[in-house]
């Protein structure tokens, strides 16, 4: 099941760590969220060069400046050895885990991340999920389909998870 929409809450706006970035960085990061290579658990390959066709006056250098700054503010958790970018919270705020199916997705597409690290932040993000948002069909979906995984993110649920639960470094673009 491909992705054929991406998410943009009005409540974006709202947010004063996101407006107060660059409008290349902005541009960076919609053009992320909105990529057909984005996964269902928000990880896409690292490929600036791809990005630059989504503006006129984009550049590679342009792109990797947006996306360190992204980074920065870990809007953006960045893997150069794995070649991997993931959007931090694409899975809290795309409304996947609404969705039995689409769960299911989330699942696979974690499988095929080659970052550990990266996995272990979408395990984090996930565990958060799980602490305010409870309810959603897809807790069921991941319980009963991958019971270990469900066991390891209910243990990081929790009011204040780390934000980089495997402690180890996570590599930026340079």
């Amino acid at each position: 099941m491909a992705r054929d929409h991406a998410r943009l809450l009005v409540s974006t706006w709202d947010d004063a760590e996101f407006v107060s970035l660059t409008t290349s960085a902005q541009s960076v990061y919609f053009s992320l969220i909105s990529s057909p290579d984005l996964s269902w658990c928000g990880v896409a390959p690292l490929l600036p060069q791809r990005l630059i066709r989504n503006a006129a006056d984009l550049t590679e250098r342009k792109v990797k400046q947006a996306m360190a700054d992204l980074a920065a503010r870990r809007f953006l958790i960045i893997d150069t050895d794995t070649a991997e970018v993931l959007v931090r919270t694409y899975v809290r705020h795309d409304g996947i885990l609404k969705q039995p199916n689409v769960t299911k997705a989330l699942v696979r597409a974690m499988d095929r991340v080659h970052s550990e690290a990266l996995v272990e932040v979408v395990k984090g993000e996930l565990g958060r999920l799980l602490t305010d948002e409870p309810d959603h069909k897809g807790w069921d979906t991941i319980r009963s389909g991958w019971p270990e995984l469900f066991a390891e993110l209910h243990a990081k649920a929790s009011p204040n998870p780390s934000a980089n639960p495997s402690n180890k470094p996570l590599r930026k673009v340079g």
